[in-house]
């Protein structure tokens, strides 16, 4: 309970007054001039969901092809605000997830975005639920705000993110289905980058098998649906949106090392160079981290989420609900030991970071929690692996040989 006969728990009361903020917050957006769904005159507000409806509504208007048109999308979307300095959100998202869009588009906006937006809001916070160790932690987690940032704009945040928590707390227990769940990911194929990686290196193979047969049966059912021509425009989709980004001049809402180095003045080549070393060095952390045996799944778990936010060049604030699932992880493990202050306060300066991911500087502030969430993981890596050689050398010295060179084994 929170509150108890001799004293309040102080995390969990402050995790219901963060929720009762957010919920003010959404209520206030709905009534400004700008609105949050709808707008006082009941038309779409300018928010990323008007890129995913209207690519529904042209599907569903028999235009299967108008999505990946730059000018069509975008006259689909003024012709839903009627705003001709609305927001121009491209589609850029593979053919399978147009069978979702299309679904949506089924019921007028609001009641599409409001569905769009519980849906997802709540598989995300299932994957929470089943990850977190306590009812306080699960609190904890729903107030971060990646996931409240999301609802405001009605990206698929959330989305991506239950389905990654799934895949990677069934890992162990049901490994098929967390196959399906990271299968069903691949419509945000950059987000997916180490997944690979950490499988083969952990030798989950069952679910690698299970991951691609879902991408397969996916891709099969959009080609009967949109047929071939939807997958032959997508990759100049994905190039117009990569020209796009790259020549942005507001780069503060690109969260990731890309998007630092654009802030900092550097030009489009070296920010590359500086993404390409950092991914280069995540493949081999990830590579190195799963094929231990002696490291917690926990941790494991915790940073491959984690990385996900810095491997990739092109990730905006509502993909960093992602690190929502790393931080889950990472409280699970430290449940066991007890948080530090390092970890407390370092969490709490993460997420305050992504809160202020556009505003008070003119670099992303939202990459430097990515980093700081994964030094606090690679610490507690850092200190497992220290216990552990500790115990191992310990063991070694009171076991007999034969036993000793067991153990040397058992380590590798």
């Amino acid at each position: 309970m929170i509150l108890t006969m001799r004293r309040i728990d102080i995390p969990s009361a402050f995790a219901l007054l963060a929720i009762v903020f957010w919920a003010y917050s959404l209520n206030t957006a709905r009534i400004s001039p700008q609105g949050w769904i709808t707008t006082p005159q009941g038309l779409p507000a300018n928010a990323d969901y008007l890129g995913i409806y209207s690519a529904g509504q042209l599907v569903g208007s028999g235009d299967l092809m108008a999505a990946y048109d730059p000018v069509r999308h975008k006259g689909a979307q003024r012709a839903l605000d009627h705003n001709p300095n609305g927001g121009d959100y491209p589609w850029s998202y593979p053919p399978t997830f147009l069978l979702t869009a299309a679904a949506l588009a089924l019921v007028p906006y609001a009641a599409s975005m409001l569905t769009w937006i519980g849906a997802t809001f709540f598989l995300l916070v299932a994957a929470l639920a089943r990850i977190s160790s306590s009812r306080r932690d699960l609190l904890l987690m729903v107030t971060t705000p990646a996931p409240w940032l999301n609802v405001y704009i009605g990206q698929n945040g959330a989305l991506t993110s239950g389905l990654l928590g799934f895949g990677l707390v069934l890992l162990e227990t049901r490994p098929i289905l967390a196959g399906v769940m990271i299968g069903l990911l691949s419509f945000k194929p950059h987000l997916g980058l180490l997944i690979p990686i950490a499988l083969v290196a952990g030798g989950y193979y069952r679910s690698i098998a299970a991951a691609a047969l879902t991408v397969a049966t996916m891709v099969i059912i959009s080609i009967a649906a949109f047929g071939t021509a939807s997958w032959l425009a997508f990759p100049n989709q994905l190039h117009h949106v990569a020209s796009l980004i790259a020549t942005s001049s507001d780069t503060v809402k690109i969260q990731t090392p890309f998007g630092l180095a654009r802030g900092l003045g550097l030009s489009v080549g070296h920010a590359l160079w500086l993404q390409a070393a950092v991914s280069a060095a995540l493949v081999l952390i990830i590579g190195w981290l799963w094929s231990r045996r002696s490291i917690s799944f926990d941790l494991k778990a915790a940073a491959l989420a984690a990385a996900a936010t810095l491997a990739s060049p092109y990730l905006f604030v509502y993909d960093l609900v992602v690190l929502t699932v790393a931080q889950a992880f990472l409280l699970r493990h430290i449940s066991r030991l007890g948080i530090t202050r390092i970890d407390a306060y370092g969490l709490l300066l993460a997420n305050g970071l992504i809160l202020l991911f556009s505003k008070l500087a003119p670099v992303p502030l939202g990459v430097f929690g990515s980093f700081m969430i994964m030094a606090l993981i690679l610490r507690h890596v850092w200190i497992e692996t220290k216990n552990c050689d500790a115990l191992q050398a310990d063991a070694k010295k009171r076991a007999p040989p034969p036993m000793s060179a067991a153990i040397q084994a058992a380590r590798t």
